[in-house]
């Protein structure tokens, strides 16, 4: 059979891979769809494929002679390279991708690729808003707003004088062949997704798999803070471009006495650091690696101030939910590991009430032991990962465990005096009881709200 007449497998019913499905039905490519759960586990996806005319198959009950029709896998990010029909697809030679790496064969627009364990949200949120200040067309792209190959189909953007800035985690570079970012940054490098990845070396070499594709006319944007990330610069055949706030950097962007500076040949003030309207230092080198891509595209730095200064931080991250009696409530649900955890603490200077817990990745709970103690007025653990918190830091502070998340939110108010805060920083997956952060994020500012309107009290 000709290749033009073989299929293309797209494993995952999500948004990655209905948006991959889209895409092949506007290019004419035959295609089919296989998810391990069957088709009404996603009555909103079937009812596509129907209208699209794309089969859908249940991951144990496709036939062997389906593969004779295959010619390419392609695979969405939360499905892991061991699964069984990757296996079956690489024995038999079809070779396999995932959809980031697909739809980027289809870019008109330049890519912009940001990746790192915390802040990728935040720095494509902003570059996104720094990139449209100084008119260049762009949208926030892969693990957040649209999937690749769903913003591939955007024509007001996906073209040469767009930007498609992507979020990129190590399950997409895991799959890549030829992506090529003409802008790349890494943020930083601390333990995550070590269930998959199982090593640090591991993960950190799939981070560094960001600048393999590029050439030496692109651009690398990496922490020099960071030593694992500054170590990239000696690897990739980009032209590197540093961030830092600890010291001046030679060729990019630093924080001085307050004040953030861009450096490509002479430093130029961009801006004063009372004026970014989003807390924490760990904000400071996201703004400094967002105002490099801006850069990286002929950005002005006035452009760059005026799009920070009107930046209002993202949901999930240090989102203020509401506040009462001189309570405040925040919202960080998108910390899914100990590092961004960590951020969050060293961001409030008032006492704190963490809400914290989910499905455990390995985290090495005692690391935090010091800030715990030194932080966290009152602990309250949920999830399944609560009995390893209680044991790690029950001994630590004050501490309860909560059995939901209305329990969670009561136990921390009962707990929380004025000019608290109560941090809602899990430090782990939502997997164990949702969706994904979002939907977690989600439960949380609906259980404030419905607590707080239980109380028929005014709000801060």
């Amino acid at each position: 059979m000709r290749d033009a007449e073989k299929k293309y497998l797209v494993l995952g019913a999500a948004r990655s891979g209905m948006a991959a499905i889209r895409l092949l039905c506007r290019l004419g490519r035959p295609s089919l769809m296989v998810d391990d759960k069957p088709a009404s586990s996603f009555p909103n996806e079937s009812r596509e494929l129907v209208a699209l005319k794309v089969p859908f198959y249940s991951g144990e009950k496709i036939p062997d002679s389906l593969w004779n029709d295959i010619q390419l896998v392609i695979t969405s990010p939360g499905v892991p390279l061991k699964h069984a029909l990757i296996s079956i697809a690489l024995e038999r030679k079809i070779p396999v991708i995932g959809e980031m790496e697909f739809a980027s064969r289809f870019a008109r627009a330049p890519i912009a690729a940001i990746t790192g364990t915390n802040g990728k949200t935040t720095t494509v949120r902003l570059a996104v808003e720094i990139l449209c200040e100084g008119g260049i067309p762009s949208i926030p792209t892969g693990n957040v707003g649209l999937p690749l190959s769903q913003a591939i189909l955007e024509d007001a953007v996906n073209h040469e004088k767009g930007c498609l800035v992507t979020e990129v985690s190590t399950f997409q570079l895991e799959t890549i062949r030829d992506f090529h970012p003409r802008t790349a940054v890494l943020l930083n490098i601390t333990p995550d997704h070590l269930d998959r990845h199982e090593t640090m070396e591991a993960y950190r070499d799939l981070k560094y798999r960001i600048t393999e594709n590029q050439r030496s006319d692109d651009i690398l944007i990496v922490n020099e803070d960071d030593s694992l990330c500054f170590d990239l610069c000696k690897k990739s055949r980009a032209q590197c471009l540093t961030f830092s706030i600890e010291k001046k950097v030679k060729r990019g962007a630093f924080l001085e006495s307050g004040i953030l500076y861009l450096n490509l040949g002479d430093a130029v003030p961009l801006l004063k650091s009372d004026e970014i309207p989003i807390p924490g230092m760990h904000n400071i080198q996201n703004i400094l690696a967002a105002a490099l891509v801006g850069a990286s595209f002929g950005v002005k730095p006035e452009i760059m101030a005026k799009a920070v200064r009107a930046f209002k931080g993202v949901e999930h991250r240090l989102e203020f939910v509401s506040g009462i009696n001189g309570v405040r409530f925040y919202n960080d649900s998108k910390a899914t590991n100990l590092d961004s955890m960590e951020k969050a603490l060293l961001s409030f200077s008032a006492p704190i009430v963490l809400i914290t817990g989910g499905r455990d990745k390995g985290n090495n709970y005692q690391s935090l032991n010091s800030l715990i103690g030194a932080r966290v007025k009152f602990l309250v653990s949920m999830g399944e990962s609560a009995p390893l918190i209680m044991k790690s830091w029950g001994r630590i502070c004050p501490s309860a465990s909560a059995d939901s998340m209305r329990d969670a939110v009561q136990r921390a108010f009962d707990a929380a005096s004025s000019g608290d805060v109560i941090l809602f920083s899990p430090g782990c997956s939502s997997f164990d009881a949702f969706q994904n952060y979002e939907h977690r994020g989600r439960a949380y500012k609906e259980e404030v709200g419905n607590f707080l309107s239980g109380r028929n009290a005014p709000h801060d």
